[in-house]
């Protein structure tokens, strides 16, 4: 448990310097750490992401910083699909939950690591809408936040720089996190969660968060892109490994 709560602040740490990754960290603490069952911790993560991105919005500048038109794109479009990812979890074995949620990781990293900077680049909305449905559905079926696709999604289609990006990658991410934990209570959990630990995990990832948010603040973004990029590798690698020993 003390190891559990001690991961909790690199959760915050994610998502006060990079906008994303905090449920990236906080599923296979929950899992691998709190010895949660998947569809538990699924929940449980959520409940997590959706508090610590809430106060690094509101303590910190990134409120300034969010572009609110295309965070009301991703956010109707996450919501509904967040419902349909909640629907379809319910029905999944965890160990493929869990495949594809360490797949998409690995997607995300590449993308991340590749880009270059260039000139703004705006997509069609109609590209950022199914993106948004899509992260909604990735959010409710693994328990990830969606930042590590959203943000990709903002920085390379929607012609934001990172730290713009980051900013409404953490609306985006409490949205989308609050919706599918209503609809994961409500398909998946059956609402047996362990609150005195979700909300201890809470209060260290918020401290993280907005310590992580001040010593970022003027840090190259070519690093932060690639530092989000090996974290996602990283972790993606062990929850592959874990799953692949579970068959063996």
């Amino acid at each position: 448990m003390q190891l559990a709560l001690l991961a909790a602040a690199g959760i915050g740490l994610s998502l006060g310097i990079l906008g994303s990754g905090g449920s990236v960290l906080a599923l296979p603490l929950l899992v691998y750490l709190a010895g949660q069952d998947v569809k538990q911790a699924i929940a449980g993560s959520l409940f997590i992401v959706a508090m610590i991105s809430l106060a690094t919005l509101l303590f910190s500048p990134a409120k300034r910083q969010i572009n609110w038109r295309v965070a009301w794109q991703l956010g109707i479009s996450g919501a509904l699909g967040g419902y349909i990812g909640a629907y379809a979890g319910q029905f999944a074995p965890p160990l493929l939950q869990m495949l594809i949620f360490a797949t998409l990781m690995l997607i995300a990293a590449q993308a991340m690591w590749r880009h270059q900077e260039t000139a703004a680049n705006h997509s069609s909305p109609y590209v950022i809408v199914i993106a948004g449905t899509f992260a909604g559905a990735l959010t409710s079926f693994t328990g990830a936040g969606g930042g590590f696709m959203l943000v990709p999604v903002l920085v390379r289609f929607a012609g934001q720089d990172f730290f713009h990006a980051r900013a409404t990658s953490l609306l985006l991410i409490f949205s989308n996190a609050v919706l599918a934990l209503l609809a994961n209570l409500k398909f998946q959990s059956n609402g047996h969660l362990n609150w005195t630990l979700l909300l201890a995990i809470s209060a260290l990832g918020i401290v993280g968060s907005l310590s992580g948010r001040y010593w970022s603040a003027n840090w190259p973004q070519q690093r932060l892109r690639r530092g989000f990029a090996l974290l996602l590798v990283i972790i993606a690698l062990f929850i592959v490994g874990h799953s692949l020993l579970e068959v063996i």
